[in-house]
């Protein structure tokens, strides 16, 4: 009865690949759409952005004129 082990040091196994890679091959490869979530991120930071600069921006141009 053989059995597959998990043991890092068992003998026969592969080397350790890098995380990025196993992240990488996990993924599903979509090309063309737009991850929701990458998309809710980058919309959000941008958000913030403009919500920080704006008003920055502004205020600067009050003080100046």
């Amino acid at each position: 009865m053989s059995h597959s082990s998990t043991d890092p040091e068992e003998p026969g196994d592969s080397p350790p690949q890098p995380l990025k890679d196993e992240i990488a091959r996990s993924r599903p490869q979509r090309r063309g759409r737009i991850n929701p979530a990458t998309f809710e991120v980058r919309l959000r930071r941008w958000a913030l952005l403009l919500l920080v600069a704006v008003p920055a921006v502004w205020f600067l141009v009050q003080r100046l004129t």
